[in-house]
This record gives structure tokens, sequence and C-alpha cells, in this order.
């Protein structure tokens, strides 16, 4: 098996439902400062965003981190991994109380109660919902138990064998009822929720085609004891987002939680008896949501829309001043709750709320006066919202990388392009094109969607192909350029002559020279990898088939060519003697559930290793043998892999991803 270290990742975070908190919640005492602490995909990041630095970064796991909660009773910090590995920190991450591996695996999301006892992880593609003690006294972690949404108790060990000494999760792929269809949250329990006074346990059941389901479950052995069906819903309306904490209404007696559901769609949850207390029809299709004292604040993905409804479901008050960063995350920086954390896919904001009776706004902008106590005609309130600061990097899908060095270039689909260092956090230049970045042609040549390539040292158009650039090679000596084009074409771009053309204009996905530069290979949409003279123009000798799907990636070593594919296989051919047979198929291993498909491709010869990237955020490596099984399988991102380099004599393999993040690592061979 081999392992990596991560050297660094460029991004402000990886934020969820269940992920990352402010600093402050940690400590009594009013601080000036604004800092952080954040999931970046397998590392934690604390960064003090009043002077702009990284104050902690720290390599954690070899896999996303999908839950990072603080408990203020017990004074220390959980995280757990996608492949359910749970580690229980001291409030500073200076101690490792737990480091224990639960038998569940494709962990989601987590809840951990308010007195620290007990913690409850849902995993998403295996359908199980997992509870377990926390002794915070004697530092000990045990299961209470694991329940499958259909799977009879008695059958739960043979999915799920209890686990003794393993540092590896259990595969459970070829045991249990899985779902092909891409549909997030389609597969089993989705949310977890305990209440604070009460202690009833809730889960949301979510399955393909169906309506979304609330399970009332015991807390002592997990059985059903009441189940809810939101059957106002349509089916195809899945869960998106929940309140991560109830709210008591102290007048009642009663605890409320809420669950959002695609189009906006909010249920308000009456935990006792378990029933539907209000609906809520929000607008800007809000991914998150969150009590604000006895009201419900909801904040659209992309939209800007901030809504505020009573617990009635009335609506009070909006406004449309929140970021359009993608959001899925929200955390009060105390108490208090007027400073708001709104964290997103392309950023983080803190904002000041207050809600307002409805008046001219004041010459300076400032809020006039607060009525969030006070008894007031609700109807004509209003939202004023003030942004304190506003953090972002790359704001849309990251695309296109260039490494040189210890030097990273990586661009989006918002034209905007980063210079890093691999030791710093901040990047060392900006820039940003009025164009997409699809693809870096060199250090200052970038491909985009529109299929302008730009010189970006003076922002000027050198070529227009009217039709997207997506990939590149140059020669040795670097004085020719072979681009690959969305309609098909390969041009060499210092003749203009069309080396390659694909039937059908099928897209190029990929283009690699052969060991002695005479002939090149294109990877395309057509299901093919096609192979030109490269001095003439469209001379094809050979056309590789075999791959079901679109061929993403290409790499040429010696006598062997290399294939990934949609499909996801890797196809290894024989050159000799222009034979171009297929010697050996590689297969993805079929704990990867889902839908995806493997993006890009590099080989190293000397090591005789293959590796891949996937388009659920997946590194993949085997070895180059026949019938090899990975020997390194790792989800290392939250978004798909769109960009992929490996420097081949330190090792160094360096991804970018739809979820605006750079990673570099380090791979050490076994």
């Amino acid at each position: 098996m081999s392992s990596f270290t991560i050297e660094n990742i460029y991004g402000i975070g990886s934020f969820r439902l269940c992920a990352s908190f402010p600093s402050s919640i940690k400590s009594n005492e009013t601080s000036d400062s604004y800092t952080y602490e954040s999931v970046l995909n397998g590392c934690i990041q604390i960064y003090n965003y009043s002077t702009n630095e990284r104050i902690f970064f720290e390599h954690v796991y070899d896999d996303i981190i999908v839950v990072m909660l603080y408990n203020e009773y017990i004074n220390e910090i959980l995280t757990c991994s996608y492949s359910g590995k749970i580690i229980l920190w001291s409030n500073n991450y200076q101690k490792r109380f737990i480091e224990q591996q639960t038998r569940i695996d494709h962990v989601h999301y987590g809840c951990w109660t308010q007195d620290g006892s007990t913690i409850y992880l849902c995993s998403r593609f295996d359908g199980t919902l997992i509870s377990l003690t926390y002794d915070s006294h004697h530092h000990s972690l045990t299961e209470n138990w694991l329940r499958h949404w259909a799977t009879p108790r008695n059958d739960l060990e043979k999915i799920h064998p209890a686990i003794e000494d393993s540092i590896s999760p259990i595969n459970i792929a070829e045991k249990i009822e899985t779902s092909s269809t891409y549909v997030a949250g389609s597969i089993g329990y989705e949310f977890v929720i305990c209440t604070a006074i009460r202690r009833h346990l809730f889960a949301i059941l979510q399955r393909p085609h169906e309506h979304v389901h609330i399970h009332k479950l015991n807390l002592h052995d997990g059985h059903l004891i009441d189940d809810l069906k939101l059957d106002h819903a349509r089916t195809n309306q899945t869960f998106l987002c929940g309140t991560v904490k109830t709210y008591h209404d102290k007048n009642t007696g009663k605890e409320y939680f809420a669950i959002g559901l695609q189009s906006g769609l909010i249920f308000i949850i009456d935990t006792d008896p378990l029933q539907i207390h209000s609906i809520i029809n929000a607008t800007g299709t809000p991914q998150a949501i969150i009590w604000w004292n006895s009201y419900l604040l909801t904040i659209g993905y992309i939209s800007s829309i901030i809504n505020v409804y009573s617990l009635d479901g009335s609506f009070i008050a909006s406004c449309n001043d929140a970021p359009a960063t993608a959001v899925c995350h929200l955390q009060w920086n105390s108490d208090e709750q007027d400073l708001l954390w709104i964290g997103g896919y392309m950023g983080l904001t803190l904002v000041r709320l207050e809600l307002c009776l409805s008046r001219p706004p004041s010459p300076d902008g400032r809020v006039m006066f607060t009525i969030l106590n006070t008894s007031v005609d609700e109807t004509l309130s209003s939202i004023s919202l003030t942004t304190l600061l506003h953090r972002t990097l790359h704001e849309t899908a990251g695309c296109g990388l260039y490494t040189e060095n210890n030097e990273i270039l990586s661009g989006d689909l918002s034209g905007n392009i980063f210079q890093w260092a691999i030791n710093d956090a901040k990047p060392k230049q900006h820039i940003q094109i009025p164009d997409s970045v699809r693809c870096f042609i060199s250090k200052n040549l970038v491909g985009t969607l529109s299929g302008a390539l730009y010189n970006i040292d003076n922002q000027e158009i050198i070529e227009d192909f009217k039709t997207t650039i997506i990939c590149s090679v140059w020669n040795t000596n670097k004085t020719s350029c072979l681009v690959g084009l969305g309609n098909g074409t390969l041009i060499n771009l210092q003749t203009k002559k069309i080396i390659g053309l694909h039937e059908n204009n099928a897209e190029i996905w990929s283009v690699c020279l052969s060991p002695n530069e005479e002939l090149c290979a294109t990877a395309s949409e057509d299901q093919t990898t096609c192979i030109w003279k490269v001095d003439q123009e469209q001379e094809l000798i050979a056309r590789l088939t075999g791959h079901t799907t679109a061929v993403t990636g290409v790499q040429w070593k010696s006598e062997r060519i290399y294939t990934c594919a949609d499909d996801r296989t890797v196809r290894v051919y024989n050159t000799q003697s222009n034979l171009y047979n297929c010697l050996y198929v590689l297969h993805t291993p079929k704990s990867l559930f889902g839908w995806f498909t493997l993006t890009y491709l590099q080989v190293d010869e000397e090591q005789k290793l293959i590796i891949c990237t996937t388009q659920n955020g997946y590194l993949v490596i085997w070895r180059d043998e026949e019938n090899s099984l990975p020997i390194l399988c790792k989800k290392i991102h939250f978004g798909s892999l769109e960009g992929l380099s490996y420097d081949k004599d330190i090792h160094r393999i360096v991804t970018i991803s739809s979820d605006c993040t750079v990673t570099s690592l380090r791979l050490h061979i076994a």
C-alpha cells in the first residue's frame, strides 16, 4: 500500500452543516479578532481573518473530514472522516484523546449530544446510522448500536462485522442495496438530530423516488418508534439541510427542529409528539437554515436572499444582501446571535444581522435600532445586514493546473488565476481574465471555454479557436505545441496545421506525444484513442477501441499507451510492432459508491504507477500490472477533480477540484 502527506491545500474551507466553527465559541472572552476553525478536505485549518494569517494547519486524515464539532460542555473537539475514523481532540488540537475506526464507511453527517456523551454518524451510501458512547473522563468510545434503514438487526453483523484493532474501513459495497443513480441523499439516512431537553432522536430517511421520512428512534437500541412521512412534498424533493440544533420554546416546553427540501420547502417539526408544526415555501433555494432566537433564518444557495420566518411559518422579513457563495454552512459567532458566519463552497463571510422596524435608512446606512426582543408588529420588520469580512479565492469550479518547481498556477470558471508557493497559504499573485479558464497551455498561456487563448501577462488574446480549448502537449524542446479542441480538432499551435480530427467532431479530452515525438495520441468523447503522425495533416495511424464511454485521459510511456475513461476503467495498450492491442484492463474498486467517471491520468514509468482522479473526488493509484488492485484509493476532495499534475522526481501530486480548492501532496511509495 502507498500513503501520502498533504503539503498544502489552497482554499477557504470545505464547509458542511456539521463541519467548522468560529474560535469564539470556545471562549467566553470578547475578542476583536475573527478566527475560524475549518475543515479543508483532509486537513484542519485555523485562520485569523482579522490579520489574514493562517495560524494552524495539520494534515489529519488521508480522506476528507465530514464532521468537525466543538462541545462546550466537555470542552473537546470531534472530527470524523469520510471513511468513519473518529478523533476526539483537546480544544487546541494538541492532544488526541481518542483515535478510533468505526465500522461504517462513507460517513457524511454527524451529531454530538449537548452533554458530549453520545455521537451519531450517518452513512449515506450504505444507509446506516451508528450510535457511540463517549466517556470524556476515561477517554473511551464504545458502540451502542448500529441501525440500517431496512436490514433486520440479525443481519447487521454480516453487513458490518465488528472491528477489532482494524485501521481500515469495512468494504460493504457488495453486501447491501445501493443505487447507481447520482442523486445526493437518495440512499438512506441523511441527517440526525437529538433533542436537548427530552433526549428524543430523529433521523431523516431519503430513498430514490420516495417521500422523505422522519424516523423517531429509541435512544438505547435504535429501534423505530415512529415514522412521519412528509407527503406534502413531492417524491423528487430530496433533503438538503436541517437545523443542527433544536429550538426550545420556554413558554410551552416544546422542542422543534427544521429540515429543508429542494425547491425551498421547509418543514418545522414538533418533536413530541412527532408531527409537522408548520410548512414554509422559502424563496432563494436555501441549502442552509439556522435558528435566530425564536425565528428560522434561511439563506439562498447562490441567490443572495435571506428570509426570516416565525415558528408558525409566517413570513417576517427578507433582504437580498447575502453572499452568493454556494452557501451550505451557518454558525453564530456567539450566543448573542448578532454576528453570523456564512460558509459556502466559494468562500466565507461574516455579517452583522439585525431585525429592524421598516423606516428610511439613516444617511450613513447604519441600523437605527433593534427589535429582536421587543413586542412589535412583525409585518413591519426588515433585516439589516452589514458585511464585516468576505473571503474568497477560487469563486467557481476550479479548472486547469500548471506546476513548475515549487510554484502552482490554478484557474477557475470565473476567470480567476492564482499563483501559489508550496509553503504559503496566501496566493503570490491573482489575475482575472474575462473568460472561463479551461486549461493552461504554458505558464503564461491559458485556454478558455470560449476558445480564446490568453497571454495572461498582458491579458491579450493571441488566438481565437471559436471552440473550447481542452488540452495541450509540448515537445521536449518547447518549439511545438499540439492543442486539443472541443470540436474534435488537434491543431499545431505554431503552424496552424490540423494534425488530427475525430469523427463527428467529438471533443478531444487529452493529448500526449510518443517517446520519440513522431506520433501523438488523442483521447476523445467518441470512445476512441487515435494515433496520428505529428508532422502530417490528419494522417491516422491507428484507432484504439475498447472503452464504452468517453476516453478522458491518455499517456504514452515507452512501448505502452494508457487510457482512462468515463466507464471507470484504465486500459493498457501495447505499441510494439505497431500492434496497439489491449494488454489488460484495470478497474476502479466497487467501494466507490454513486455515479462517477475517471477524469485525469498520469503514469510514473520508473515506479510502475498509474495515477487517476475521479469525478467524485477520489485519487486512485494502481501498480502497472495485470489484475492489479488499487494500492491507494482515497477521497481527497469534496468535488470533482478537474486537474492533475505529477512530478515523478519528487512524487508530488497536485489536484484542483470543483470544490474550489487546490491540493499539493507527496506520495510515499511502499
